[in-house]
């Protein structure tokens, strides 16, 4: 008779609990539908780097993101991940053990005195939704890691793209710098000449001879960078200096075309640090409505069927069984579980306020390379106006001073400003080419090279794909991506409360 009466209370607990469901807000993104300030009409590749059709690029790229150990080291901790979700799944269902348990006298060791065998299994029902939040915020934890990883390949394929030009555009300075040796060293040959015919003052040829030495200390500096290029270059492919593939000089590629921007929700709603800050919050949710449930009784089912006799000929004969429910409930804590739902509380609010602020550093992120890419175009064409110019400057200054109608400052000034604009020149364009790997980086979803979708899943009604084991073409993993739509790109609210009536 009691355990109808047990029954019937506990299924009114859970009617009452259940009625008493609410949510607490309902937290909105920034505006997003305003359009980015410039667009393009290019299309961004998936692998963005490929926009500057560099094969050599293409290469290192690849190296990197096969053998940086960085990557190797986010992969693993995103299969640790998927594990932990295995672990987290398998509480959903009863366990089984066996026992197996034999005794003998120490005078009479080797005959037995006794023999036990057992099965038990035991089963926490899921009353509150504890073990679902669990298996909720582990399929979180893995989005998450999921999209670490994709920062990090975003990354390294920013870095060895940027350290390659950075060697592009000091290899291109070695070769000016020798070329500004080589006619330096003439001009201070024709300016030794004409005082030896004392048609000009010593002081000449020393400025002269400054200027060469301000040459060779802008090479001893060139060589330097060209060599930290390099071990850069090495650190993110993974590899030793000496193992870096033959590097072929060429020229810096002219700037691929500005590609669509959009809007704010339809180009950043992929990028993987946004993914990666809403699935912090799905799981910080996760993890508030686990502690609330804490606060609840919990109901264990176990049972047990053994079998125990002297002789283990007539150990499989008799068998006994057992069915039992336990329910704990927690009474007295002294405000431990409610100061830990109120931890969970500040918690998800952190990670609100990390989601909206991750949105509005990626469109700042966004903006701020468009318009630098703006101002550094306008630079480049004002130092290729003004070298055109002082080109034609210290043409006409040279013949005056070689015909005695100019001052040697004149001409110094005038070959100085030659030097300068034509380091500016290899500068500005390497700047410009900088920028836009930013750019590229910033829109990027950083989903390089995939061809087969993964295995879809649906997570509290949202699309994802679910796939660590399989690699892309790039050898990186199938990773999923959480697609925000009108129905869920605002954040979540608080999960139901279940204390409150």
């Amino acid at each position: 008779m009691h355990l109808p009466k047990c029954l019937a209370v506990l299924a009114l607990i859970v009617v009452l609990t259940a009625c008493s469901m609410k949510t607490d807000k309902s937290a909105q993104l920034p505006e997003l539908n305003n359009a980015f300030i410039h667009s393009g009409s290019a299309d961004l590749q998936r692998n963005w780097w490929q926009s500057f059709s560099d094969s050599q690029l293409n290469n290192l790229v690849n190296q990197g993101l096969e053998n940086n150990q960085t990557l190797a080291a986010t992969y693993a901790r995103l299969q640790s991940s998927y594990s932990q979700l295995g672990v987290s799944e398998a509480k959903q269902y009863p366990n089984l053990n066996l026992t197996v348990n034999t005794a003998s006298e120490f005078d009479r060791f080797g005959d037995l005195s006794g023999s036990s065998l057992g099965f038990s299994s035991s089963w926490e029902i899921d009353l509150w939704g504890k073990i679902s939040a669990q298996v909720d915020k582990a399929h979180w934890d893995v989005f998450a890691q999921q999209a670490n990883y994709k920062i990090r390949a975003n990354s390294v394929a920013g870095a060895v793209s940027a350290a390659w030009y950075g060697w592009l555009a000091e290899l291109e300075k070695q070769q000016l710098f020798a070329d500004q040796y080589q006619r330096t060293q003439t001009s201070l040959t024709v300016i030794k000449r004409r005082f030896a015919l004392g048609k000009n003052s010593v002081t000449d040829v020393w400025q002269q001879e400054r200027l060469l030495a301000s040459i060779e200390a802008q090479q001893a500096r060139n060589a330097a960078q060209l060599a930290i290029y390099q071990q850069r270059l090495a650190q993110w492919l993974g590899i030793n200096t000496e193992a870096l593939p033959k590097l072929i000089a060429q020229a810096l590629p002219l700037l691929p075309a500005l590609p669509k921007t959009g809007l704010p929700i339809e180009r950043l709603q992929y990028r993987p640090d946004i993914q990666q800050a809403y699935a912090r919050l799905q799981a910080a949710n996760a993890s508030l409505a686990i502690a609330i449930t804490e606060k609840f009784p919990r109901l264990t089912i176990r049972a047990g069927y053994s079998t125990s006799e002297n002789s283990t000929y007539d150990l499989f004969e008799n068998w006994s069984g057992n069915l039992a429910a336990n329910l704990a409930m927690p009474l007295i804590d002294m405000g431990s579980r409610e100061a830990g739902v109120k931890q969970k509380e500040f918690l998800y609010d952190a990670a609100y306020a990390d989601y909206r602020q991750t949105w509005l550093d990626a469109i700042y992120a966004v903006e701020r390379a468009l318009i630098s890419e703006k101002q550094l175009e306008q630079v480049a064409n004002n130092i290729n106006e003004q070298m055109r110019l002082a080109k034609k400057t210290e043409r006409l200054t040279s013949l005056k001073y070689l015909n005695g109608k100019s001052t040697y400052l004149s001409l110094l000034r005038a070959q100085e400003t030659i030097l300068n604009l034509e380091r500016q020149a290899v500068d500005a364009q390497h700047t410009l080419i900088t920028n836009r790997i930013s750019l590229y980086r910033e829109l990027s979803h950083a989903d390089f090279g995939s061809t087969n979708g993964g295995t879809n899943d649906s997570v509290n009604g949202i699309d994802t794909e679910l796939n660590t084991s399989d690699k892309n073409d790039n050898g990186l993993p199938q990773l999923s991506v959480i697609k925000l739509t009108e129905n869920n790109n605002s954040l979540p609210p608080h999960l139901p409360d279940l204390e409150n009536k």
